[in-house]
């Protein structure tokens, strides 16, 4: 059987905490690196921390934050070669960009949602790994919006055959837009995880701290064609905890 690939999903929070994250992914070095609010104009810089691999980008929208635009989306980063990589949307236009304001929620989901795929190969064995950003809701309480939209993440995914899939859900383990992944797919993170939320850099930790701690947001779901260990959430980062885990083909592959 082959060795598993190392594989790491951060949310970065654009440009905010880039003097943590790249010398963290030029230390772990990954096999495949995936990156939520993800800047288009940081992309070399990932590129570079990561040993100069190409990134598949997919464009959410424009984030606005201190008078300033800067594209922003999803990204994936392989160290390893890729064979197939596909993009599908479960909510806006390709190509249609939207302006999204800190400082004004009802514009939050102004922003395209898409699932990154990339099929990568190690020693010979191919890897489905998949990124997402998923629908914004206040405190993360599940919305008629989420779930027409989670409707729609689930029928991609359900053509996508087997598949590690990670990102940032905008919704709390034990809620109910997360429960709908879990019961289809095996949720990975360890039960004594509470959060994936890093008190101490997001920007609500110093007024809301309580609310953050609970907020299980980022998932790492898998179908039985793989087995996931090794899971960590790495803090001290960005406004978001780093997902650590080592994907292996599951033993009847």
């Amino acid at each position: 059987m082959p060795s598993g690939i190392k594989l790491i999903s951060l949310n970065v929070e654009i440009s905010e905490h880039l003097d943590r994250v790249l010398p963290f992914l030029e230390r772990e070095m990954p096999d495949v690196a995936c990156i939520q609010e993800l800047n288009e104009e940081d992309i070399p810089r990932f590129s570079k921390a990561l040993g100069g691999v190409p990134g598949l980008f997919v464009p959410m929208g424009r984030h606005v934050r201190k008078g300033i635009a800067a594209v922003m989306g999803i990204g994936i980063f392989s160290r390893l070669p890729v064979k197939k990589q596909d993009v599908r949307y479960y909510e806006g236009t390709p190509g249609s960009l939207q302006d999204s304001d800190l400082d004004k929620p009802e514009t939050y989901n102004l922003f395209n949602r898409a699932v990154a795929i990339c099929d990568v190969e190690k020693e010979g064995t191919e890897f489905r790994i998949a990124t997402t950003h998923f629908t914004w809701s206040d405190r993360g309480e599940a919305t008629d919006l989420q779930r027409e939209k989670m409707r729609a993440l689930l029928a991609i995914l359900e053509t996508q055959g087997d598949f590690v899939l990670v990102g940032d859900f905008n919704a709390p383990r034990g809620g109910e837009m997360f429960g709908m992944l879990a019961a289809r797919y095996t949720d990975n993170i360890p039960p004594h995880y509470r959060t994936s939320l890093d008190i101490s850099l997001h920007r609500a930790g110093k007024t809301k701290p309580e609310e953050l701690s609970g907020k299980m947001v980022d998932g790492l779901f898998s179908t039985p064609g793989y087995a996931v260990s090794d899971v960590e959430l790495i803090p001290g980062l960005s406004d978001h905890c780093a997902l650590r885990a080592t994907v292996t083909k599951a033993m009847s592959q």
